[in-house]
């Protein structure tokens, strides 16, 4: 066969053709976002998610191999790093770190080797953080193994008093044997940061805390503390002033005590009251109450020392329309007020607890509903002078026999005599029952929930358990006390507010 050049020649033409198509790369057509655009982060800190990009070719397939720069147009940030190759998923990422100006504008421009194919990314800088608090979610109550109602929230906050967001936050139990969902969190645009879900353990106090794990600030750990509702019984505490994680605890503690000794459900009460109704200060109330609501305040009385706090009820339940109080005709509404001056006394002397929980028994009628409902007798305030106040409930002086009070010669159950209004005719009497929790004086060294005491609220006509009551002895051979132990007293802590009715009551 004859050689024929121009045939030789087109072969290898095409050859060479076919080889440069099979070997020639995919052509960049556009770039995309993948993540990380439209954040928000702190000023001078890298953003929480990477920029992430991807490229492509005119069909929409990702493209390997692919090298992109990227700059920082707007903010005066820093992009590491500068330029990146794009792997096999046609995607790369890199890491933004905000420029130092909290509210200056962020952009980031990601293009091809030519410049003419591009995408860029926004960003939004807030101040740097300085400070988190309490936001929402605290003094709460549920049912074992319920949900609180709001979930606890914390809000981060910069120098200049602003919501940071983007800040972590991790939530955990510390006490109660509760659970959460949602445990770890970011700040939303406005600085706050909430737990998913904080169901409440078995019985008890239950506490929560927020940490930030990136940050060291002021006011953390923020701790939350919630009630599990264990009784059908039900005291709500509602703060008209911001308490102390120490404050709530403590009143969280005396709520869970008293309902340990009331077990009896109360018929839910209907409350409509205009602002100041139950004392100055007091907000106006339009709800259902059940059992016992209490508006707990802290603000000054009289300056330090002298009253420390005081506390009444303000509603009662089932009142008779003449006005008159009878056994039975319980409260629903009351205030505890502490002087402000005086609650760093308090708590230094470790009676801070007992001071609440003397006073929320004041709320449930102790002392301040015995004349009205007739279970005071020769009450010393305008009595004659020797007048012997002592409480007749036939329960609590069966208690207060078996206590050791069987061979008491005078009236039973002694009641104090002395100290004047407010504590006279109100507590039980110092100098026969010592350190017992209803004295008017609160012990350093221990104050105890007698039996009598419980029973004297079953006389007013609760439903009581008296096995939860503390343990407890009158005294001396001679019941007469020895008071030398040390003692803070609380002189005039009954307020006694003008008692109205309830509503509707179911």
């Amino acid at each position: 066969m004859a050689f024929r050049p121009d045939r030789a020649l087109s072969v290898v033409m095409l050859a060479s053709a076919a080889l440069s198509c099979g070997t020639e790369p995919p052509r960049l057509a556009g770039l995309k976002v993948v993540a990380g655009d439209q954040q928000i982060g702190i000023a001078g800190r890298p953003l929480h998610d990477p920029l992430e990009v991807e490229a492509d070719d005119d069909q929409g397939n990702p493209i390997g191999g692919v090298h992109l720069r990227f700059q920082v147009t707007l903010g005066g940030g820093q992009v590491s790093p500068a330029e990146a190759t794009t792997g096999d998923d046609g995607r790369v990422s890199v890491e933004f770190t905000l420029g130092g100006n909290p509210g200056t504008p962020q952009e980031v421009r990601a293009a091809g080797s030519d410049g003419e194919i591009s995408v860029s990314f926004t960003a939004t800088a807030t101040g740097v953080p300085t400070s988190v608090r309490l936001q929402a979610g605290n003094s709460q109550g549920a049912v074992a193994g319920g949900p609180v109602a709001v979930p606890p929230a914390v809000r981060v906050l910069d120098g200049a008093g602003q919501g940071v967001a983007g800040v972590a936050v991790r939530f955990s139990v510390t006490s109660g044997g509760g659970t959460l969902t949602d445990e770890t969190t970011s700040t939303g645009a406005d600085g706050i940061a909430a737990v998913g879900a904080w169901r409440v353990g078995a019985s008890g106090v239950n506490i929560l805390e927020a940490v930030l794990p990136d940050e060291a600030l002021a006011g953390e750990p923020v701790r939350f503390i919630a009630t599990t509702l264990s009784s059908p019984f039900n005291i709500v505490v509602r703060f008209l002033s911001e308490p102390t994680f120490e404050e709530a605890l403590a009143f969280a503690e005396a709520e869970v005590r008293w309902e340990q000794i009331i077990r009896g459900d109360l018929s839910n009460g209907s409350v409509n009251v205009p602002e100041g109704r139950c004392g100055t200060g007091t907000p106006a109330l339009n709800e259902e109450v059940d059992d016992v609501l209490i508006l707990a305040d802290f603000r000054d009385i009289d300056g330090p020392g002298n009253v420390l706090a005081q506390a009444g009820p303000c509603l009662i339940r089932d009142l008779n329309t003449d006005g008159q109080l009878e056994v039975g005709e319980l409260p629903g509404v009351g205030v505890m007020i502490f002087d402000a001056e005086d609650l760093d006394f308090l708590e230094q002397n470790n009676v801070l607890a007992a001071t609440i929980l003397h006073e929320m028994g004041h709320v449930l009628g102790i002392g301040t509903l015995w004349p009205s409902i007739g279970l005071l007798a020769d009450p010393a305030t305008g009595g004659p002078a020797g007048a012997d106040p002592h409480f007749t409930g036939t329960k609590a002086v069966t208690a207060f026999d078996a206590a050791g009070g069987a061979a008491y010669p005078d009236g039973k159950v002694p009641v104090e005599n002395t100290g004047g209004p407010g504590t006279a005719d109100s507590h039980w009497r110092e100098s026969v029952f010592d350190a017992e929790l209803m004295t008017g004086f609160v012990d350093l060294s221990g104050n105890p929930l007698s039996a009598v005491t419980a029973a004297s609220l079953a006389d007013q006509g609760y439903q009581v358990d008296q096995s939860k009551a503390d343990a407890y002895q009158l005294p001396g051979g001679s019941l007469r006390a020895d008071t030398s132990g040390p003692s803070v007293a609380l002189p005039n802590d009954v307020l006694r507010l003008p008692i109205g009715g309830m509503g509707q009551v179911r």
